[in-house]
């Protein structure tokens, strides 16, 4: 448990930030839906968009799963040690030599029995390897076996597996009230409609409990007890972050709000000076940068869209004053006058004799 205990300390961070991460996730949602919208012929563009909206307010789109993501190495660690620890006689692989070398010493007696521990990982003159050799339970608060699976138990006994249902019990319904808690903070967007990463975020969350009710039948129960005791922990932890982050969450909303509107004003300057470039206003500033724009709603992803319209509006130039030299080079007939410098004089043919 204190192992428990000391992991979802170290995760916690992670879960903050996921929680903010979240909010924001939830404000931007409608403004998301207009890029779509807006965009939806344009992929590429609809992307960058997005990618830009996100950076603008410190978003990761799948903040959320780095919690879980986080502590999936642990869980597997975990089982491997709680297996490797109980692993039985009967399952070590030279098990079949030792009860013949005991059959040939007229010892069978004195062999070991086939569900008594012979743990991996330790070296044999260690105290805890000691400890372990030879019993075939390891007990906690002398009701539970932490290698013991529960549909094992179950099958032996059902009045001993009787704290195993418990135990399962527990941990499929703190799963559900944690769920709870977190849906219960969340509202809708603006038209009525969830954001849809949040609401695939939500089908997957819902389906979890099920998910570790059922593993918990063929895991050994210290897994379980892990997995009560950080269920344990969470529902204590959200009621901090409903306390503490979400109380907060109408500074965030203005915040948003703020910056949103400062993007909508920015959006028509740009399309005016886009307009512009493309009708050659500014046919005397090829091959320029355009200077940095120091708007307070200005961000590094919209200088970018406006260089990246500049640049396709020089080639369209470019390519106009190509095709037109073309067409008027082939116009120009044998008498026609040469195009001269600006302030010399055309040379004049010769006639010939």
């Amino acid at each position: 448990m204190l192992l428990t205990l000391g992991i979802m300390i170290v995760v916690m961070p992670l879960t903050l930030r996921a929680t903010k991460s979240t909010i924001r996730m939830s404000m931007v949602a409608p403004e998301l839906k207009r890029i779509q919208k807006e965009f939806k012929d344009d992929k590429e563009r609809q992307n960058e968009e997005m990618m830009a909206l996100y950076r603008e307010h410190g978003i990761n789109p799948v903040g959320g799963c780095l919690p879980v993501l986080a502590q999936a190495p642990i869980f597997l660690v975990l089982f491997q040690v709680i297996r490797g620890l109980t692993r039985r006689f009967e399952d070590a692989p030279f098990a079949g030599v030792v009860n013949k070398v005991y059959e040939v010493q007229d010892r069978a007696s004195a062999a070991p029995q086939p569900d008594e521990f012979f743990p991996r990982y330790l070296d044999r003159s260690s105290d805890m390897f000691n400890s372990l050799i030879g019993r075939n339970e390891m007990t906690f608060l002398r009701v539970f076996d932490l290698g013991a699976q529960p549909n094992e138990v179950i099958s032996s006994s059902l009045v001993k597996a009787i704290p195993y249902l418990l135990l399962i019990a527990f941990l499929v319904g703190s799963s559900f009230y944690q769920q709870k808690q977190i849906t219960a903070r969340r509202s809708p967007t603006g038209d009525g409609e969830e954001n849809p990463v949040l609401q695939q975020q939500q089908a997957i969350l819902r389906f979890l409990p099920f998910l570790t009710g059922i593993w918990s039948f063929f895991f050994p129960t210290g897994l379980s007890l892990y997995w009560a005791t950080s269920n344990t922990f969470r529902i204590g932890q959200q009621a901090y972050i409903t306390r503490t982050i979400y109380s907060k969450k109408d500074d965030m909303e203005a915040s948003f709000h703020a910056k949103l509107e400062e993007r909508k004003q920015d959006r028509p300057a740009e399309t005016e000076k886009s307009a512009a470039i493309t009708d050659g206003s500014d046919d005397d500033d090829d091959g320029k940068a355009l200077p940095p724009d120091t708007g307070s709603g200005s961000s590094v992803e919209q200088r970018r869209q406006k260089e990246l319209q500049r640049q396709k509006a020089i080639k369209a130039r470019a390519k106009a004053k190509a095709k037109a030299r073309t067409d008027s080079s082939g116009d120009r007939g044998p008498g026609s006058t040469r195009v001269t410098p600006k302030g010399t004089k055309p040379q004049q043919r010769k006639k010939k004799r």
